[in-house]
């Protein structure tokens, strides 16, 4: 076990050995929402909304820890970087740039530099509550809006063109977004009908199990195609196997938001939205 401090921050990272790669726990964080990896470098970014997550109160920011997961920098992205930042929550790396969920704007920075290159205003088709964010193989992002109940596409290569891929009440308050990795089709978990779904063209839903959740969040797949999802009040992370078998593969946590999935460490990412913590759980 290995204990460092970090100044002011007084961030505590404490590094445990697992076969399957170093898990690791991140303290000292403000409302963190989103926690992924860039699979380019290894480096993770932790989303922190720092307050009210519909507040534009421009005190957000992203941190950002090295591949054995030791803080590079707590602020690595905040309002210093080329504009304001509210509320981040949903984030995907496409390329050299991290895309970040903020509110209504979905924005975009140079992953190295943390300096803002592309903003993206989704206020036009009335985006209140911008979540989760995810990229298909060709780079477009796919985003969802819980309480304006839309999921988005944007093309980056099309100067991030805006187009509708689903809206309505059926959608049941979307939130977390992943792309399966062996159909290519658009995954849904939502926060308010607590369903688990393939968004299917127009816009319509194909349930993937039969029973629904309290209050999703996060999503992701794993190396081998299985499928984690979080329940953010009931404190849950369900796994869905290829083969549609469903199990509990972890309880009592404290409020477990966006997750994200290390493949290549096969690590799972845990953002605790009310512990101010991050942490990994190895995939067994």
């Amino acid at each position: 076990m290995r204990t460092v401090f970090f100044s002011s921050w007084t961030v505590l990272l404490t590094l445990l050995s697992f076969s399957t790669g170093a898990a690791f726990e991140v303290t000292g964080l403000s409302t963190p929402e989103s926690f992924i990896v860039d699979e380019e470098t290894g480096n993770y970014f932790i989303s922190n909304i720092n307050g009210s997550p519909i507040d534009k109160d421009n005190n957000g920011f992203i941190t950002k820890l090295d591949p054995s997961g030791k803080v590079l920098q707590m602020k690595f992205i905040d309002s210093t970087k080329g504009g304001p930042l509210h509320a981040p929550k949903g984030m995907a790396v496409v390329g050299k740039i991290l895309y970040v969920t903020d509110i209504d704007h979905v924005k975009g920075y140079d992953k190295n530099s943390g300096m803002l290159a592309h903003d993206v205003d989704l206020s036009q088709f009335g985006a209140t509550f911008l979540n989760d964010l995810t990229h298909d193989a060709k780079g477009n992002l796919y985003v969802s809006d819980t309480f304006s109940e839309f999921i988005a596409r944007i093309d980056p290569s099309r100067e991030h063109r805006i187009s509708m891929v689903a809206k309505g009440p059926q959608l049941g308050q979307p939130n977390g977004l992943a792309i399966h990795p062996k159909t290519n089709s658009l995954i849904m978990v939502s926060m308010g009908s607590g369903k688990v779904a393939e968004v299917t063209p127009p816009g319509a839903l194909k349930p993937l199990v039969d029973q629904t959740f309290k209050n999703l969040d996060g999503i992701d797949f794993d190396s081998a195609a299985n499928l984690y999802f979080s329940s953010h009040t009931g404190g849950q992370i369900y796994k869905l196997t290829l083969d549609g078998k469903l199990s509990l593969f972890q309880e009592n946590l404290k409020t477990p938001a966006d997750i994200g999935i290390d493949r290549k460490n096969n690590l799972l990412l845990v953002p605790s939205f009310q512990g101010d913590r991050a942490f990994t759980i190895p995939l067994k």
